[in-house]
């Protein structure tokens, strides 16, 4: 029996989904640092579409990525992935990459948070960036971000991703990138050992720790302590005792963890809907022109990561996300759609330009042609006597003979994201909508 009163059990539910709401970019954050860094095993052999490596090491992805490729969401098959992970209160770390000539490059700094502190490359320093310091920034009155060669991080872990664009068109491309690779250098201490606590969050599944009101608690609680204070607001952690000393009352505890698991799933429902029409929406596509400019948008900065995460700030790269149709139906492989882009009206992009079919939770999908997107770079591509380009996007084989421009989806439920690296600024572009055929 219990003694929790309903305006209690209210009170449970709204503290779990606000720190839903607030935690999990900073919870899959951190689920992603270990799944990439596998504290279990670091120096594990890992497929060779995975960029992983231990902690403080730089690893390199050696090809596009495809659908064996489960860590992250909504992983781009554009650019290879040299990633790291790298713990700042060990100490300073150097970065140095060679000369990339005409080929877009570019290198992202992402802060535990899920937030990004800088994005360089091409576009601010044409074919070759100079030596990056990167270190933790102890004084919260300092400023943050790219300074003269040298990276201010807020967190006590942070990503360094550095992404290489590939032409699959090209015979031997994939090659002389990998060649790029192995000139980049990231120097600095070891790793400390392996802390337990990241272990037992390794092993965790991530539905538990999303659902489970333990597992989310420990997981948040680990996520918090490597952040900034500044980072974390002050009813973050009222929140978050005043579930913990629920589930330490044991005549409550039931009560009390239904009450919370309730909030933690609407939490995740409420992010899951701002996917659906965070930004602005278009022709059904939900557009984030803040792109990594959350400010204190949390649950903008929670649908990012829910349906992306570590997204480039708006002038390196816009991402806009369709999951329904022209009349708002949802995405689903059981019927048939077209997209079809004007006459000079193609995505916007400086750089590059792609189109990709995800599942609906964000990973890659297996098929016959092993085509997960269509691009500025795809071959044989067909447009139409008056200069349009209609992409097919269906699960099974077009009725046409030209096949170039089938985008194969899943028999199910799918989303559509579209990738502009160098978005041109002189528009306020919107992508066509997506027709339903059948």
């Amino acid at each position: 029996m219990t003694n929790q009163t309903e305006p209690e059990r209210t009170d449970l539910r709204d503290d779990a989904t606000a720190l839903q709401v607030w935690g999990f970019p900073v919870i899959f954050a951190q689920r992603l640092r270990l799944r990439f860094t596998d504290p279990s095993n670091p120096h594990g052999e890992r497929p060779s579409t995975s960029a992983g490596a231990p902690l403080n090491v730089l690893g390199h992805q050696r090809e596009l990525s495809n659908p064996t490729l489960t860590a992250g969401v909504a992983p781009n098959v554009d650019t290879l992935y040299s990633l790291a992970f790298v713990d700042l209160d060990s100490g300073d770390f150097e970065l140095s990459l060679p000369d990339f000539a005409d080929r877009y490059y570019s290198v992202q700094i992402g802060e535990a948070d899920s937030s990004t502190n800088t994005v360089i490359g091409r576009r601010t320093h044409g074919s070759r960036i100079p030596p990056i310091t990167l270190s933790r920034q102890t004084s919260e009155a300092a400023d943050t971000g790219y300074t003269e060669g040298r990276i201010a991080c807020r967190s006590r872990f942070v990503m360094i991703a550095i992404r290489i664009l590939v032409d699959p068109s090209r015979h031997g491309d994939l090659m002389e990138v990998n060649e790029l690779q192995q000139h980049i250098a990231l120097t600095g201490p070891p790793a400390p050992p392996t802390e337990r606590t990241e272990l037992a969050l390794s092993t965790v599944e991530r539905s538990d720790e999303l659902q489970r009101p333990r597992h989310f608690l420990d997981a948040l609680d680990h996520a918090i302590d490597n952040l900034a204070a500044s980072d974390v607001p002050p009813w973050v952690g009222d929140a978050h005792c005043r579930l913990n000393d629920a589930l330490d009352r044991a005549g409550d505890r039931d009560a009390a963890e239904q009450a919370i698991t309730e909030g933690l799933v609407s939490g995740l429902e409420t992010i899951a809907t701002q996917v659906k029409s965070m930004g602005r929406t278009a022709n059904g596509w939900a557009i984030n022109d803040a792109g990594a400019d959350f400010g204190t948008n949390d649950l903008l900065r929670a649908a990012v990561a829910y349906s992306q995460v570590y997204i480039n700030p708006a002038a390196e790269a816009s991402y806009p996300v369709c999951e329904q149709d022209e009349t708002g139906r949802p995405l689903d492989g059981s019927h048939d759609y077209a997209i079809t882009f004007p006459a000079g009206e193609l995505p916007p992009a400086e750089f590059f330009w792609s189109m990709t079919v995800y599942y609906a939770r964000g990973l890659l999908y297996a098929n016959e042609l092993e085509r997960y997107a269509i691009t500025d770079r795809t071959p044989d591509v067909h447009y139409s006597t008056d200069g349009s380009l209609t992409v097919m996007v269906q699960n099974g084989c077009p009725t046409t003979e030209n096949t170039a421009n089938w985008l194969p989806c899943p028999p199910s439920p799918f989303r559509l994201m579209l990738r502009l690296y160098g978005p041109k600024p002189s528009c306020r572009w919107s992508p066509p909508p997506v027709v339903r055929q059948r």
